[in-house]
């Protein structure tokens, strides 16, 4: 199950390292950075990924992200 969250959470970052930064720029109220960069922390920490702070972002950051990329994404496809 840990290795499923971790490569998940790999795979967000990396869909958000790859939009543009105009699109970035138009939606502040995601944290393109913390997203990006927790992608960069667990592609290369290999054996030094912290499970503690990997469940908090499960438990606490991705529920209030979901309805924000629901709206990015119900605003994009206008």
């Amino acid at each position: 199950m840990q290795t499923w969250v971790v490569y998940h959470l790999q795979i967000i970052g990396e869909a958000a390292r790859s939009l543009s930064v105009e699109l970035q720029q138009n939606h502040p109220e995601i944290p393109w950075r913390s997203i990006i960069g927790m992608r960069h922390i667990l592609v290369h920490s290999y054996f030094g990924i912290d499970k503690d702070v990997v469940w908090s972002i499960v438990a606490n950051d991705l529920p209030d992200l979901k309805p924000q990329i629901t709206i990015l994404l119900q605003t994009t496809q206008e």
